[in-house]
């Protein structure tokens, strides 16, 4: 992910309620450009669920900056849940002009209910192959999200916390609040406002888009994202992106 700039200093997309799993809705889903999928499970887990995606976009981008220098990206993802916990895995590739092509992503989590809110309390770890060398980018962010439905609308808002942000040794906090609203079966529509504030590259972010699932494994996203600092380069300005997501 572009948290990083140069060598000194050195999201995809959640797809909407649409494309619905049986598991838990996945809150770790990288990049995040819209909030978290809004789908319920659809009855108790009997033993651990196990879910794969695979996706095929225009760009990566995470916070409204592309992370493959406005290229298109492939996604791909593994997730294991069991009652209110998860595990879960994914890999993208990524141009930051230097020898680091590819990105690796751990996360875990817990998803309870109260009151009709859903939560995600976790963590995830960002992981670069190939870095330059006296270069470590590799970080680890603590999160807190919340979702509420009310029909087809959900509200929500979500924290993200670093205490290194890759390799700047600085503090940051992204903060992030959106909504969706399923029109139908098949089409979502949704948008989300956040701050990046890392004290280096701050910027607010903010992106509008719809999904429509074509099955319940098969789904594509439009989406319109942009930041309020076009002057730190052409990574941080307007995106229109169509991305492709098959889950199974």
């Amino acid at each position: 992910m572009r948290k990083i700039l140069s060598l000194t200093t050195i999201g995809l997309l959640a797809l909407g309620g649409a494309a619905a799993h049986a598991a838990p809705p996945d809150t770790s889903a990288m990049p995040q450009t819209v909030l978290p999928e809004a789908t319920p499970p659809e009855a108790p887990m009997a033993g651990p669920v196990y879910t794969f995606s695979l996706t095929a976009a225009t760009d990566y981008v995470f916070r409204g900056v592309s992370q493959t220098e406005n290229g298109g990206a492939i996604f791909g993802a593994g997730r294991v849940s069991y009652d209110n916990f998860y595990l879960g895995v994914g890999a993208e590739n990524v141009d930051f002009h230097t020898s680091t092509k590819a990105e690796y992503d751990l996360s875990l989590g817990w998803t309870p209910k109260l009151d009709g809110f859903r939560f995600d309390f976790g963590a995830v770890r960002y992981g670069y192959i190939d870095q330059p060398a006296h270069t470590y980018i590799d970080t680890v962010e603590f999160k807190a999200v919340a979702l509420h439905d009310f029909g087809p609308l959900t509200l929500g808002a979500a924290i993200y916390v670093s205490p290194n942000y890759f390799g700047t040794h600085r503090d940051d906090v992204y903060v992030q609040g959106g909504a969706s609203y399923r029109i139908t079966r098949k089409i979502t529509l949704g948008g989300a406002v956040g701050r990046q504030s890392d004290g280096l590259q701050d910027h607010t972010t903010w992106n509008v888009g719809g999904t429509y699932a074509f099955t319940k494994h098969l789904a594509l996203d439009l989406r319109y994202a942009d930041t309020d600092e076009h002057d730190l380069g052409k990574i941080y300005g307007s995106h229109f992106t169509a991305a492709m997501k098959a889950s199974f």
